[in-house]
């Protein structure tokens, strides 16, 4: 957890409260190296979040925030992956105990809610291949922004939304007014003239607007007379008239045909309630169509009279100007709504047929080295770990081994391959992931920790049973050798 805190981390503070509690605020020191460079820092519990720059004598100089701490660890690491922090790049693969990232069958998550979409765009980061997709990510996110922001003004009504149909009848609306600004355009004098020939084609169309009305009236008044003579009749059958009955058939249950006429009563009483709110429904209708009826009328009636006044060819190319932008309005903004949707989707098209080639060849390399590296902990027979990528998840799997062991030797192992595929500087291991595993495969892997110069930080307990030569790796390579009377720090708060 301590190495964690000097790579930038904070679980060391955040799975153990008990450090500050004991021990009350403190601060570390910590020396980096770059081409022959020393430089030194101190991160102190109490404001972790601040990072002293120290002298050679470890004394503060100058503050930075711990943002700029990374940032510089990852420039000095030779990171350049423009994409990714050095947080995230580093902190997954330190499996610590008490950090969330170590669930074997995850071994991308940083901590168990992170969505499969950001571990499999990390891993791409990692392997600095995102700049193949980035373009058209971005360029995605600018589209899609685009949209929502019409689709609101949709929403809200701040502009008009129009269908497809609507869409046909507005081009056939724009082109019919064209035509006819464009007669009047080209006819002018004769139409000033012949004022006419305009209101004609107004007359026309109101008088077929009327009739369709009329039509609808003539429906409806038909439905009200049946509804209202159903109401003036009277259909119960009377009590008297059952007599005649009897006088037919002396055998007739007088109480059952008063029973079926009770039925018969609330039927028609329920019947009668509907066809009050049918009479109500089609009396208001009817007045609508008599109040379309006025409207059109009225408008016949200014039409007529405009016949001998030459401002009527004014208002009449002033109303066509107005459809005009109104018809080209909703048909631009229904077409750029349209645009946006496929830009959208070719976007997408584009960048899961790119992002899909990109984790095809990370999940090759990776699964290549899973197999070098398992046959070498195992032997050539072993069946290795299998990673399958997917546009916005992924799976990690050891096909019919279900062993504990074998499950944290595929952790150590997908970390291995990461870390020597790419520029990854630094892991950490903790001692419990060796805790199942076959002790020469231990011996193995730790083998492999050592083929590369970059920094691995392994806690192991118990090296004896791991044979000579790992024995004598490790105690060359040991910085640091803890047991009960050799304790991390200045107090020892295990016992009372």
């Amino acid at each position: 957890m301590i190495v964690d805190f000097a790579f930038g981390g904070k679980s060391l503070l955040e799975y153990n409260r008990d450090l500050v509690k004991e021990l009350g605020h403190h601060y570390y020191f910590i020396k980096f190296e770059f081409d022959g460079e020393l430089h030194f820092f101190r991160r102190g519990t109490h404001d972790p979040e601040l990072v002293y720059r120290c002298t050679e004598h470890l004394e503060p100089e100058v503050a930075i925030n711990l943002d700029e701490y990374r940032a510089f660890l990852k420039a000095c690491y030779g990171i350049e992956i423009e994409d990714l922090t050095f947080r995230s790049l580093v902190g997954l693969y330190m499996r610590i105990w008490g950090k969330e990232n170590l669930n074997v069958h995850r071994p991308l998550h940083a901590f168990p809610t992170q969505s499969g979409a950001d571990c499999v765009n990390n891993l791409i980061k990692t392997f600095n291949r995102y700049s193949g997709i980035s373009a058209l990510m971005k360029e995605l996110a600018r589209r899609d922004e685009e949209r929502s922001t019409l689709n609101r003004a949709f929403r809200t009504q701040l502009v008009p939304k129009i269908g497809k149909r609507a869409h046909r009848e507005n081009e056939e609306r724009i082109a019919s007014i064209e035509l006819e600004i464009g007669e009047i355009k080209a006819n002018l004098a004769k139409f000033a003239i012949n004022i006419a020939e305009i209101v004609d084609r107004d007359v026309l169309e109101l008088k077929r607007q009327k009739d369709q009305v009329l039509a609808t009236k003539l429906l409806v008044e038909s439905k009200l007379a049946r509804v209202q003579s159903n109401l003036q009749s009277n259909r119960r059958v009377a009590g008297k008239h059952f007599e005649g009955v009897v006088a037919f058939f002396p055998d007739v249950d007088i109480e059952r045909l008063a029973e079926v006429e009770g039925f018969h009563s609330k039927l028609v009483g329920l019947l009668r309630s509907e066809l009050k709110e049918s009479e109500r429904e089609l009396l208001e209708q009817l007045e609508r169509l008599r109040s379309e009826i006025a409207v059109i009328d009225a408008r016949l009636g200014e039409l007529l009279s405009s016949i001998d006044q030459p401002s009527f060819i004014v208002d009449r190319v002033y109303s066509l100007a107005n459809n005009l932008h109104s018809a080209r309005t909703e048909n631009g903004l229904f077409e750029l709504s349209e645009r946006f949707n496929d830009d959208v989707k070719n976007l997408k098209s584009s960048l899961a047929s790119a992002k899909l080639s990109i984790l095809d060849t990370i999940q090759r390399q990776i699964n290549d080295e899973l197999h070098r590296i398992t046959s070498l902990a195992y032997g050539a027979n072993r069946k290795s770990p299998e990673l399958t990528l997917r546009e916005n998840s992924y799976s990690y799997e050891v096909n019919e081994d279900t062993g504990t062991g074998t499950a944290y030797a595929a952790l150590i192992a997908f970390d291995l391959a990461v870390f020597l595929l790419t520029p990854l500087p630094a892991l950490a291991h903790d001692s419990f992931l060796y805790k199942n595993i076959e002790n020469d495969s231990v011996s193995r892997l730790f083998s492999l920790y050592s083929t590369t110069s970059k920094q691995s930080f392994v806690a192991i307990d118990e090296i004896e049973k791991y044979g000579r030569s790992t024995i004598e790796l490790l105690t060359t390579s040991c910085v640091l050798k803890l047991s009960n009377d050799d304790v991390l720090f200045i107090k020892d708060w295990r016992t009372s």
